[in-house]
């Protein structure tokens, strides 16, 4: 049988083997070996990196002409009143509009040898000419279809005079006795003509036209072209569409 060791040897020995143990401990890692460098995470494309400026926002990018590859269009200038051709003047524009209407239509002629007028001291065409819409009418006083006619002419004397329409009537005669002045004059005053009347005894006039026909309605344009023209009765709804049609016109270029 071993004899028993005494109690502090055996405290002793006790401790000097704890101590080992833990100094082992701590010397175990560095025997194993050098460290493993751990990679860093790569940031996202929405995280910046500590090492590098975060990136403006979208919206200052695309206002920053630096930071754009593609170039931005330019605003559009406005051209100078000098620069560029130059704005068309109201002479030049009118020029080109009688030419173009030159080519289309006819020009009204213009009163022809008058032997009197009634309501008016004269008539003139061209002194009408840039203010007025004309309607010119052919009648004689006897004419059973110009009296049909004549409340329709009478009507649109009085709507639409003030907007620009002048109404002027040749008289010519179908008869002797209707080139008597004072025979034409008591008639404008029975149908109630407040319009002025030309009269057209030697047929100057009416000739100039090409005329043939009692009633005739044309009319002219504020430039002085033949828009429009109809021969004898009814059309009414229509010449009126072609009255108001022509004042427009005329205010258009106003």
């Amino acid at each position: 049988m071993r004899p028993e060791t005494s109690r502090p040897v055996l405290l002793a020995i006790a401790l000097l083997l704890i101590g080992g143990a833990i100094a082992f401990l701590e010397l175990a890692p560095g025997l194993a070996g050098p460290e493993q460098a751990q990679p860093e995470p790569v940031p996202s494309e929405a995280t910046p990196t500590r090492s590098e400026k975060p990136e403006k926002p979208v919206e200052e990018q695309a206002a920053t002409p630096e930071t754009n590859s593609e170039e931005q269009p330019k605003p559009v200038e406005k051209r100078s009143e000098k620069s560029g051709a130059e704005e068309e003047t109201p002479e030049q524009s009118a020029a080109r509009r009688i030419a173009a209407k030159e080519e289309k239509f006819e020009r009204a002629k213009e009163i022809e040898a008058p032997t009197g007028f009634v309501n008016a001291d004269g008539v003139s065409l061209g002194g009408l000419r840039g203010e007025k819409v004309v309607l010119l009418e052919f009648w004689t006083y006897t004419c059973y279809n110009c009296q049909n006619v004549q409340p329709h002419i009478n009507a649109w004397h009085d709507e639409y005079a003030r907007d620009g329409l002048q109404v002027v009537g040749v008289h010519t005669p179908e008869f002797g006795f209707e080139k008597e002045y004072a025979n034409v004059e008591a008639a404008v005053r029975e149908a109630g003509i407040e319009y002025p009347v030309v009269l057209d005894n030697r047929y100057a006039t009416w000739d100039a036209y090409g005329q043939r026909y009692w009633p005739a309605v044309y009319l002219i344009d504020s430039d002085g072209f033949i828009r429009y023209k109809h021969f004898g009765e009814g059309a009414y709804e229509q010449t009126e569409a072609g009255i108001r049609n022509l004042l427009a016109e005329k205010d258009r270029r106003s």
